[in-house]
């Protein structure tokens, strides 16, 4: 079968040279639900018009430390191709374990959607 790819859980769409990824679940916990995303966003970074991905998380209350890893994943694959990876609009639960896990550092988070956009120039 051809013609776009069909996600699940995730919302894709396309901001200038931006794509631009929302999360359709509050609580990222399930160990198959966090699978299925996870497959779902190394297939959206692997493709070839990704250079600059944003992963936007709005209304996400709750993450896994499974989740966790696989943001890291999306990271590498991103670098593995020179693109860029940004994260924005993270609520104070979900700053909380960045920051506890120092995921802050490695990752670029900003504070909302229209200035990561700017950020990738």
């Amino acid at each position: 079968m051809s013609g776009p790819a069909v996600y699940r859980h995730l919302g894709v769409s396309k901001r200038g040279n931006v794509i631009v990824v929302r999360f359709g679940e509050h609580r990222i916990f399930n160990e198959g639900i966090v699978n299925v995303i996870g497959d779902e966003l190394y297939s959206v970074a692997d493709r070839p018009d990704c250079r600059n991905l944003l992963l936007n998380f709005a209304g996400v209350e709750r993450l896994s430390s499974t989740m966790l890893g696989k943001l890291l994943m999306v990271k590498k694959k991103m670098e593995a191709k020179k693109g860029k990876l940004k994260l924005c609009d993270i609520g104070p639960e979900i700053r909380i374990v960045f920051e506890s896990t120092n995921l802050d550092q490695i990752l670029d988070i900003r504070d909302n959607e229209v200035d990561a956009v700017k950020a990738f120039g």
